[in-house]
């Protein structure tokens, strides 16, 4: 005897309408000029997994979101101190 379920197994009954986007995800999602690759050979931190920390597949400790901010930081200041 063969039972029939119907589930929905669309892209979108995967998204989740209370899921809410930490500062750090939303940061590096609107900050799209931040290439990842390149941001995570400057800190050392693996790009895989600093995307998954972006997408909040994983979810760094608050330690790890200090040097990943630290870094930030770095970058901005050399930003900033630029000369022409």
């Amino acid at each position: 005897m063969m039972c029939q379920f119907q589930v929905d197994v669309s892209f979108e009954s995967f998204l989740y309408e209370d899921a809410e986007l930490s500062d750090f995800q939303r940061f590096f999602l609107v900050h799209k000029e931040i290439n990842i690759t390149e941001f995570a050979k400057i800190t050392g931190l693996n790009a895989t997994l600093l995307r998954n920390y972006i997408n909040g597949f994983k979810k760094p400790s608050k330690e790890r979101e200090n040097e990943i901010l630290d870094a930030i930081h770095k970058i901005g200041k050399k930003f900033v101190e630029a000369k022409f």
